[in-house]
């Protein structure tokens, strides 16, 4: 009695031990984890790892170890250290599953295989593993004869021992059966994992056609809009350009530039502008004897030609008025003095209507005789209206140009005190004395005198 009492205290023993033993060597891995770096870290949390999960992976000893299995793949991972790596992802694996987290449990098994020389460190791990089962086996056994040492030992419990026995081999039948039942279970899981892993490379081929299609769908459609986008800005640019074009065919560029900026224009006051007016002599009784298309031809085949020749000279035209041609110089740029410009200019018109009459008659046909006449005085210039909006100035000035003209001659230029007395030294003029103008009075005025 005495020796089977002993036996059994040996047998728990043993047991307790063993557990013991389990306990200090995972508080002497978890000390020494902590002073090891690189390759020996991940080694070492890959051994307390699996002496944590002993016997097998559940739920309490896997959320313990769960947190030493990704410090160790992740070092693993960053040292490209193979063995580390795979022994580390089949951890978190089987601690995944003892969780019940399939994702993640699918995500390291993915990431399992896909490590370099995987069969070849799995199969190390597996005889690993049967080394262990061997063990576990031993120990099987070595309680087995410590039973048979205890049947022995008192024949008062021969009988109990023998059902005990009994129970005992029923018990390794069952064991038995279990592990071939377990081996075979490993064999359907390899199986599995091979259709998985097929399954796995179907989806994936299928998921990059998939991709494939719809980035190709993508880019050309991206390819189409970009091109589009190009052709419609090159419209855009084209039409602004022509916008602005216009633009500046009616306003100075000043202004134009005022009103594309904020929407609209102030009235601007001018102290020096030289203002000038051009009218065809007779222009009613030579229009009568054209018929509407030919007189609008040649009023703007002449009014075209006095375009380019203020243009030229950076005169601002203003409008025209039936036959009259309005222009002036001083308000398309601040920094414009030169006032003997506009005086060039009305040179050139002259010029050009000379040849257009000799032209003309020599046609047979008749021409326009023109006369023109230029003042200089302070102006307001702005726009007006709010659809067909115009560009004019006003003032005293304009209302003076205007007399100048009609005072003038038949291929003359007549001009006031006020502009005589900017360009005198330029060129060389006929005082006239003062002549009657209509609602002013007397106003000295000058012809510029004809070259030879």
């Amino acid at each position: 009695m005495i020796r089977r009492i002993i036996l059994l205290l040996v047998l728990t023993l043993c047991s307790e031990m063993g557990f013991a033993q389990n306990s200090q060597l995972i508080q002497r891995l978890k000390v020494k984890a902590k002073s090891e770096k690189g390759i020996n870290k991940v080694n070492i949390l890959n051994d307390l790892v699996d002496e944590m999960l002993q016997p097998k992976a559940t739920k309490e000893n896997g959320k313990a170890a769960k947190e030493f299995a990704h410090e160790a793949a992740e070092i693993a991972e960053k040292l490209n250290y193979y063995l580390g790596m795979a022994r580390s992802f089949e951890q978190l694996e089987q601690i995944y599953k003892a969780l019940d987290n399939n994702i993640q449990q699918l995500k390291w098994k993915y990431k399992a295989a896909k490590v370099p020389h995987g069969p070849a460190i799995r199969k190390q791990q597996e005889e690993l593993n049967i080394q262990r089962q061997e063990l576990a086996k031993m120990g099987i056994i070595i309680k087995h004869q410590s039973l048979e040492l205890l049947e022995k030992d008192s024949a008062l419990d021969s009988t109990a021992l023998q059902v005990e026995q009994l129970s005992f081999e029923k018990k390794l039948v069952v064991l038995e059966n279990s592990l071939l039942q377990k081996e075979s279970d490993i064999k359907e899981i390899e199986v599995g994992k091979q259709k998985l892993k097929s399954r796995l490379l179907v989806a994936i081929l299928s998921v990059f056609l998939i991709l494939s299609g719809i980035l190709f769908y993508l880019f050309r459609s991206r390819h189409i809009l970009a091109k589009e986008l190009v052709q419609k800005n090159i419209t855009i640019e084209t039409e602004k350009k022509r916008s602005e074009e216009l633009l500046l065919n009616i306003l100075p560029i000043e202004t134009a530039n005022e009103l594309k900026s904020t929407g609209k224009a102030e009235p601007k006051y001018y102290k020096s502008v030289s203002i000038m007016f051009t009218d065809f002599k007779d222009f009613t009784h030579v229009a009568e004897k054209l018929s509407p298309k030919e007189l609008v031809t040649e009023i703007d085949y002449c009014f075209s030609a006095f375009d380019e020749i203020v243009a030229k000279f950076g005169i601002e035209k203003i409008k025209t008025i039936g036959d009259a041609y309005l222009c002036a110089y001083g308000i398309s740029n601040s920094e414009q003095k030169d006032h003997s410009v506009i005086i060039k200019a009305a040179k050139e018109i002259l010029t050009l209507m000379d040849n257009y009459q000799k032209e003309r008659e020599a046609k047979g046909k008749h021409g326009f005789s023109i006369r023109i006449g230029i003042h200089t005085g302070s102006v307001v210039a702005g726009v007006v209206g709010k659809h067909k909006f115009a560009y004019d100035i006003w003032g005293d000035a304009v209302n003076t140009a205007s007399r100048m003209e009609q005072s003038s001659e038949t291929g003359k230029i007549n001009i006031s005190t006020a502009t005589y007395e900017l360009v005198k030294n330029d060129f060389k003029f006929v005082y006239r004395g003062k002549v009657m103008a209509k609602n002013k009075g007397k106003i000295d005025m000058y012809f510029l005198e004809n070259e030879a």
